[in-house]
């Protein structure tokens, strides 16, 4: 694939990373999916990697990733709240009902 179209392949449509974003990183030695992810904002966007996991597995397995225990690339780390809250709490955050 060329340079030009590797700038045109969007890899995280949430933070408009693309293919040449990432070869980028891997060559200044963003080599782990943790890594990439920081330096990237992949993962981090509304879909919280729906749409760009399965590019990253690709992108990893070209550049020669080792895959991870399940014979899978390792994914970034996801980071639950720090606490759960009600779903009434979001809808009525003042606790005032109508």
């Amino acid at each position: 694939m060329s340079a030009r179209a590797d700038r045109r392949t969007i890899v995280c449509p949430c933070h408009d990373v693309t293919l040449h974003d990432l070869k980028v990183c891997w060559d200044r030695g963003y080599t782990h999916p943790e890594t990439l992810k920081r330096a990237t904002a992949l993962f981090m966007g509304p879909c919280q990697g729906k749409l760009c996991a399965p590019a990253l597995d690709e992108f990893l397995e070209s550049v020669g990733a080792a895959p991870g225990p399940d014979d899978s690339p390792a994914r970034p780390t996801v980071r639950p709240p720090l606490y759960s809250v009600r779903l009434g709490e979001l809808a009525d955050p003042d606790g005032e009902t109508a």
